[in-house]
């Protein structure tokens, strides 16, 4: 079987375009947590770039980079460095939100001042993208002035460092999880109708990235059963940080000052693509990455044989937005390069690699539930081992069906067969009896 080129325990620094390279470079030892800051700052960097567009090449339309980031682990593995990362790259946006949510202030200031019966003007179209504690209908008020103000949806961003709170804020609100899996993707509007005197009413098309921190419990509370099966975890680019019981707490070493000023100089073109000087949007910009095709077409093709050897319902699922998710990021990290067709060899490391990771950690985490899920006749485990590599080298109909049936494997025997002839994986050397192909 292919193998994949690269996985992330072989990417380097030197994969990294200088915005992003210094979160991976300065932590000294620990993977995990390497990758927990890396990605956290590409999907704040994704959450800065609402106006770039990319064609998938599975999609038939346009994709705004949409990524959401879980790291998850226990007190003292590192959240907090997480954080640090998230104000250090949002903080020009937040600084932006500070101004719109004081006109609103003053907006609501004024209107008391005036009376109920006293005309109170229009509202302010204030325009606020970084989220922390919110409900739905806030949401959906802020998308609605964004696009009265900008006539675009522009992306928000939510950021929470403590996942158990913002799982149980959401759990009264049965309509949060459709739009989190709506926010994902671009196009897809959500309508929000109230009766009451102070509901707002509006069609909206509610875009987000995010990054969430938490526990493992919080994560069983936010990601459920049922969000499983419904495409939640999906949708979820899972990192666990290490456990590093009796160690130290992690660290990372200081940011020279060319490593702040790379950061703060992508901040602010990414910035100044979105906004222009007289407050209105730039222009939308697609980024080709038309050449990453074939290589997005390898990997998925690579999981597809082991889809077909192992019968995985479960990675049959997962593995599409893995490479989805994937490609996001190297769209992200090839915009940073400045688009240079000489750092496209860095950027096809970044997706086999993230799209690995992205997968496995799917799997380990949501796999079993996943499968479990499934209806009776479905019921299936997890597989370690292909079905395929479990079978000797020449072996008959019968002793297939035997091996689907210990697998607990919901998909019939004949249907391995079919695809395997079909992959000339294996040859009929006589009625009934197959063999290995070399």
């Amino acid at each position: 079987m292919r193998q994949y080129p690269t996985t992330v325990k072989n990417l380097t620094a030197g994969d990294f375009p200088p915005a992003v390279r210094p979160f991976w470079e300065n932590i000294p030892s620990d993977l995990n947590l390497r990758l927990a800051l890396t990605l956290t700052s590409i999907v704040c960097y994704c959450s800065l770039s609402p106006r770039l567009r990319v064609k998938y090449v599975y999609d038939i339309s346009m994709s705004m980079l949409l990524l959401n980031l879980l790291c998850i682990g226990p007190s003292g593995s590192g959240k907090s460095l997480v954080r640090w990362v998230v104000n250090l790259i949002m903080n020009a946006q937040i600084i932006r939100d500070q101004k719109e949510r004081k006109k609103l202030r003053d907006y609501k200031d004024a209107s008391r001042r005036r009376g109920a019966n006293k005309d109170k003007g229009e509202e302010p179209l204030a325009v606020i993208r970084f989220l922390q504690k919110f409900t739905l209908p806030i949401v959906v008020k802020y998308a609605d002035l964004t696009y009265r103000r900008y006539k675009d949806w522009l992306s928000f961003f939510l950021y929470s460092d403590e996942l158990a709170a913002f799982a149980e804020n959401r759990r009264g609100n049965g309509d949060f999880q459709a739009v989190a899996r709506t926010a994902y993707s671009l196009g897809e509007t959500y309508s929000r109708d109230t009766l009451y005197q102070d509901g707002y009413n509006a069609m909206v098309d509610i875009l987000w990235c995010s990054v969430l921190c938490g526990q493992e419990q919080a994560l069983s509370k936010y990601i459920d059963k049922n969000g499983v099966v419904m495409g939640d975890a999906g949708r979820q680019i899972l990192v666990k940080l290490s456990d590093g019981i009796g160690e130290d707490a992690p660290q990372i070493r200081p940011f020279s000052e060319d490593q702040f000023h790379d950061i703060n100089v992508a901040v602010n073109n990414l910035m100044a693509e979105t906004f222009s000087d007289d407050d209105t949007l730039m222009p939308i910009h697609v980024v080709d990455m038309s050449w990453l095709d074939k290589d997005v077409k390898t990997w998925c093709n690579i999981i597809r044989e082991k889809i077909l050897k192992t019968g995985s319902r479960a990675m049959d699922s997962f593995y599409v937005r893995a490479s989805l998710s994937s490609f996001r990021i190297a769209t992200e990290l090839y915009h940073l390069w400045g688009e240079k067709p000489e750092r496209r060899k860095e950027v096809r490391r970044c997706y086999y690699a993230f799209a690995e990771m992205i997968l496995d950690n799917s799997m380990s985490q949501w796999g079993d539930t996943y499968e479990d899920a499934m209806p009776k006749d479905g019921d299936t485990k997890t597989k370690k081992q292909s079905l395929f590599d479990m079978m000797p080298q020449r072996w008959t109909r019968d002793m297939l069906r035997e091996m689907v049936l210990k697998e607990e494997l919901s998909t019939p025997a004949r249907i391995f067969i079919f695809k395997w002839l079909k992959k000339k994986w294996i040859s009929e050397v006589e009625e009934g009896v197959y063999e290995k192909r070399a």
